[in-house]
């Protein structure tokens, strides 16, 4: 995507509706907490507006992102981009992608209509949160598989970045606040957590006591995942949660985010990273894929009582085995 291009689109949209250049300017000094002369270099082309701030700005002023996006992709663009958040030893330009995806977050936050749906077969770090060593498990995971492994050789070294982790929380919990969310799991979702587990004590990089405290928190997280099944909403915000169990075992993951109109496809890549589309077909392709998973997966929230008990006590068995 041509960035020149989509700034051009971006300022062409926000004249069009604020033409009066010192009420415009004015307008988006209060809405990105920025000085007026930053705005106005953005307004004469000099600076290009961020990510976060064309989210901001089009939620704001009612403008079409969709549009915006799709008018400026040639048929050779590459509708996903990968960000690539390094979260164990992040340097500036990894805040700042972390920054932008919370604004658009909490943009949405007060969207009636705001919608998650999430295919998995990883366990979603809001279904686990608070859970230290899983947390740990999962950034050590992501690390060895983005090779990022040169100073880290087992689990117990693994610790948070402080700035990150509170981005992380923040994160979870404007999560939470979307209006309904959808949880397919992969049957074996519990089986390939365990299977990793296994796999990194058997190279000696997780020992004996963190091995049994993930087995501890395994336990705790399935417990609290069939309450959450059986309530069917977030026991923080009150909002509609429901969790589905697929047919057949994913081979990837992947969730979309429907938050005004502005439409994000991500599929999952390296634990806790994604690659990342605005792009409107890509989003429907998405989402139309997901929707087809739902009709097609068993219900285990509020009234799936059989089936929920099935799917956790598996689970249970699952890691009851480590």
């Amino acid at each position: 995507m041509n960035k020149e291009l989509v700034h051009h689109k971006v300022l062409e949209a926000i004249k069009a509706k604020e033409p009066n250049k010192t009420a415009l300017a004015a307008r988006l000094v209060d809405l990105l907490c920025i000085e007026k002369e930053a705005v106005y270099r953005r307004l004469r082309g000099e600076v290009s507006f961020s990510f976060s701030e064309i989210a901001l700005i089009s939620n704001a002023l009612g403008i079409s992102l969709d549009n915006i996006v799709s008018s400026t992709l040639s048929t050779q663009s590459k509708p996903f981009q990968l960000k690539l958040i390094n979260y164990y030893d992040p340097v500036e330009m990894d805040f700042t992608m972390m920054q932008q995806y919370l604004d658009i977050l909490r943009a949405g936050k007060d969207d009636p209509h705001s919608r998650l749906m999430d295919c998995t077969n990883v366990l979603p770090p809001i279904l686990y949160n608070g859970y230290k060593t899983i947390e740990r498990f999962h950034l050590f995971k992501s690390m060895y598989q983005s090779g990022n492994t040169n100073t880290i050789y087992c689990l117990k070294e693994v610790k948070f970045n402080e700035r990150m982790d509170k981005m992380i929380r923040e994160n979870i919990w404007l999560t939470k606040h979307f209006k309904s969310s959808y949880y397919i799991f992969d049957p074996f979702v519990f089986q390939y957590i365990v299977n990793d587990i296994n796999y990194f004590a058997s190279i000696d990089m997780i020992d004996e006591e963190d091995k049994r405290l993930l087995k501890e928190e395994l336990i705790e997280v399935v417990k609290d995942l069939e309450l959450l099944a059986a309530s069917g909403v977030d026991r923080d915000t009150g909002n509609k949660l429901s969790m589905y169990v697929g047919s057949v075992n994913f081979n990837l993951s992947y969730w979309s985010v429907d938050i005004n109109d502005l439409h994000i496809a991500m599929i999952k890549a390296f634990v806790l990273n994604n690659f990342i589309s605005l792009d409107e077909q890509s989003y429907s392709i998405l989402s139309t894929r997901i929707s087809s998973l739902l009709r097609t997966s068993t219900m285990i929230s509020v009234s799936g009582e059989r089936q929920r008990k099935l799917f956790f006590d598996r689970q249970r068995e699952v890691v009851g085995t480590l």
